[in-house]
């Protein structure tokens, strides 16, 4: 289901990189206080880190195959 939802989400250009690693940089963080706090971690967060991670990784592996950097 996250990886659907990343490629769905790669080819959608109303969402820009840097919105992305903004709300990776956010989720982690999130992640990271729960993890020194010994609290579970927030599913939601975990799941959305991964798709927007996955997302990026789609769209800049495309731009690596098409030469672009």
């Amino acid at each position: 289901m996250p990886k659907n939802a990343a490629r769905i989400l790669a080819f959608d250009t109303a969402v820009a990189n840097e919105e992305l690693e903004a709300a990776i940089s956010y989720l982690e963080q999130k992640l990271n206080d729960a993890s020194l706090r010994n609290e579970p971690v927030p599913f939601l967060a975990y799941r959305n880190r991964v798709i927007f991670q996955t997302t990026l990784d789609i769209r800049r592996g495309a731009k690596n195959r098409r030469g672009e950097f």
